[in-house]
């Protein structure tokens, strides 16, 4: 057997010989900061605060009579000795327990806003109304040459989009062209970026937009909700590569809804996730403004109103028919006329086309109506019709005629079913002549019941199950204004729609406790688990992960802020089976997952964050060890892996450890370049150097982490790593 003999490369003597000056340096120095905490925490320095003050006040005068605040102290498990730079000053901050975390949506319409105001503009104000901002796009404008997209406050929380692209499409027949769909791609990038956009639902109204959703899906993991409110198939001018899209578009959707049993019927077998969303009324609107006004003053007999379009699906002979045969009537119609022949119906003395109106006026022309109508023509398109007019109409209590619509027929014992001119006007004189009292209650308690809220209740859960649930356990010790910080940035930046928050207090005594069983009472969704005593960061992890239900698993410190945009990147990267264990990129943290920031205050971090992660999107790479500041993995590797290693007590190591353990049952551990938290850093453990117990638990769990692995390997950063990100 030969002799090797190794030969030592000077460069990493003196490479070895900086490092260990260095840790020496910051050793010195945390040391020397310990004993500041410490002699700041004695009886003495309290007691002697009013004579520094009278001394500073007597030196330099009253502007400087308040100490500088006491550094506070942060949970941290690091998996290295101590070597951050002073972490950026901890602000004041208020407690905040509002949830105002929400995905935006992008809503892809057929019709603009401005439109008669009916299901799209319905939901997309209840979106609006509970906190989402909606970006309402329509296909019928463009912006001024030279502008990606131009933005139009509608409504609160509500813009309508007018997006840039090479030519006008003839929209209801075919799909998005290609170099339509590449325009129209870069158009919403600029609109995601200079809005934020950072986690959306894409709500599709018509097929043309079925590229362009879906390609922002495959990019952004951004979900597809087709709502599907019309019988396409049979309506006038709609082409057949639009109806061959629409299916694909059923099949190929994360959600579709469909507002009539019909609808329901044809797509239910194309798409597991598709579900019955019937029409509805704002039902406090119309109760509310529907009061005696002049808008038909003058009229004398009988008022027979209608609303809506004007379109190919009324019979415009029979109104015709019916004006003849009860010349005392006032037949009056609202809305946009959409149609060449009329009947002669604007002949007609005692008929009255007004055009669109406001929908604010809706409910004072209901009013002034004796008898409601819904003359429709009856074929597949009219039988798939859920009529949000009927809900608005009876919401007054109003009766109502209208040809025996499929779709109405659940509501047959409370309206007026004809066919025909005979029977429409024996009905309409049997409505005239009503005096029931019971049926009018009836009729408006059903339009109580059938309320725009209650539609959008029912539409939540469905959207937030598109969403992988995330489970975020938090464990703190002592430290609350860190914790208050950390937790004020999760209820305010998660915008993913289906998480859950736990947190695992370790028997902290100053206040901790108390704001927490105040997160408890505010936020019902956040689980708590006080222990009596501190248990140690596995073990506190641990109790946290087995109370938790989550699809993705992720443990974050105390001592972090995440910003908007945090969370989806990490769900995103552990989408490929390989990826075991994934974590962001920070400014702290004793590895690779570090890099240069150029923030000098915490309300600088979001822009930062955003200019950092948008110029990294999808770019992640493998890490030998990811602490446990922040990770994530999916439930599977918890039920393959295990549970963190309690043996590693109070903290340290234990990050080093499941890392390994992660690669050793096969998968990747990864940092994510698009996913960024800011991270203050082991401070707790700063208060144990003085003492010792640092080192002490330093080598105890070094020393069972080497009997489990061998020599550990000690972590360094990326050499001059630099974000270049100002």
């Amino acid at each position: 057997m030969g002799t090797h003999v190794l030969k030592t490369d000077s460069s990493l003597i003196d490479r070895d010989a900086a490092l260990a000056q260095r840790d020496a340096a910051i050793s010195e120095r945390d040391i020397a900061l310990a004993k500041v905490d410490f002699l700041q925490g004695t009886r003495s320095w309290r007691f002697t605060r009013p004579l520094r003050t009278l001394f500073r006040v007597m030196r330099y005068g009253f502007g400087a009579a308040h100490e500088l605040p006491e550094p506070v102290a942060a949970t941290g498990y690091p998996t290295v000795p101590p070597t951050a730079p002073q972490p950026l000053p901890i602000p004041g901050v208020e407690v905040d327990f509002v949830t105002k975390g929400r995905l935006d949506i992008l809503c892809f319409a057929n019709i603009e806003w401005a439109a008669r105001f009916q299901r799209p503009q319905q939901l997309m104000g209840q979106f609006a109304s509970n906190g989402h901002r909606v970006f309402y796009i329509v296909p019928s404008s463009v912006p001024e040459e030279g502008q990606l997209y131009r933005l139009t406050s509608v409504a609160p929380n509500i813009f309508e989009v007018a997006l840039q692209r090479e030519a006008q499409e003839a929209y209801y027949e075919k799909v998005v062209t290609p170099g339509n769909h590449q325009a129209l791609l870069l158009a919403l990038a600029a609109l995601a970026a200079d809005m934020q956009i950072r986690t959306a639902l894409s709500v599709v109204h018509i097929a043309y937009w079925s590229p362009v959703a879906f390609s922002l899906r495959a990019r952004h993991g951004w979900r597809v909700h087709y709502d599907c409110m019309d019988d396409w198939d049979g309506f006038p001018n709609i082409g057949e590569q639009l109806l061959s899209e629409e299916t694909a578009l059923v099949m190929q959707a994360d959600l579709v809804t469909v507002s009539a049993a019909l609808l329901y019927q044809k797509w239910c077998a194309h798409n597991p996730r598709c579900m019955l969303v019937r029409n509805a009324v704002d039902f406090d609107f119309f109760r509310q403004h529907c009061f005696t006004n002049d808008l038909l003053s003058g009229l004398v007999g009988p008022v027979i109103g209608y609303y809506g379009a004007l379109a190919q699906w009324l019979d415009y002979p029979l109104l015709a028919a019916l004006a003849d045969r009860r010349p005392e009537w006032n037949f009056i119609l609202v809305g946009d006329i959409f149609v060449d022949d009329l009947a002669g119906l604007e002949h007609k003395p005692n008929v009255q086309l007004l055009g669109r109106k406001p929908y604010s006026q809706m409910p004072l022309y209901l009013d002034h109506f004796d008898a409601c109508l819904i003359p429709f023509r009856l074929y597949n398109v009219t039988h798939a019709v859920d009529p949000v007019k009927f809900y608005e109409y009876i919401s007054a209590g109003k009766p109502v005629i209208s040809t025996p619509l499929a779709e109405m027929s659940i509501y047959e014992e409370l309206l007026y079913f004809a066919t025909g001119v005979d029977e429409f006007v024996e009905q309409i004189e049997r409505a005239l002549a009503e005096h029931d009292l019971a049926l009018y209650k009836r009729r408006v308690e059903l339009a109580r019941a059938n309320d725009w809220k209650d539609r959008f209740n029912s539409l939540k859960p469905a959207i937030a199950g598109l969403y992988e649930k995330v489970s975020i356990v938090l464990v703190t010790y002592n430290n609350l204004s860190l914790t208050i910080q950390c937790i004020n940035s999760i209820l305010r930046n998660t915008t993913w729609p289906n998480y859950q928050l736990i947190v695992i207090d370790n028997g902290s005594q100053d206040g901790t406790a108390g704001y927490l069983e105040r997160l408890r009472n505010e936020v019902p969704t956040a689980k708590v688990i006080l222990n009596p005593d501190n248990r140690g960061f596995a073990a506190a992890n641990n109790q946290g992960l087995r109370e938790a239900d989550g699809d993705i698993l992720l443990l974050l410190n105390n001592d972090t802020i995440v910003p908007g945009g945090w969370l989806d990147p990490l769900v995103m990267h552990l989408r490929e089976p390989s990826i075991g264990l994934v974590g962001p990129v920070t400014n702290e943290v004793g590895n690779e997952a570090k890099i240069e920031v150029s923030y000098a205050d915490i309300q600088q971090m979001q822009a930062f964050a955003d200019r950092y992660t948008g110029a990294h999107e999808g770019r992640s790479f493998d890490i030998a060890m990811l602490a446990m500041f922040c990770v994530a993995f999916r439930r599977g590797i918890l039920e393959e892996v295990g549970y963190l290693d309690e043996a590693f007590g109070i903290g340290m190591f234990e990050d080093d450890d499941y890392s390994r353990r992660v690669q050793a049952a096969g998968y990747r551990t990864v940092c994510a370049e698009d996913s960024f938290i800011h991270h203050y850093g082991q401070a707790s453990f700063r208060k144990l150097i003085a003492s010792g117990e640092y080192q002490a638990l330093w080598d105890k769990n070094q020393a069972y982490f080497e009997s489990k692995w061998g020599a550990w390997q000690v972590h360094v950063h990326r050499p001059g790593k630099s974000s270049s990100i100002k």
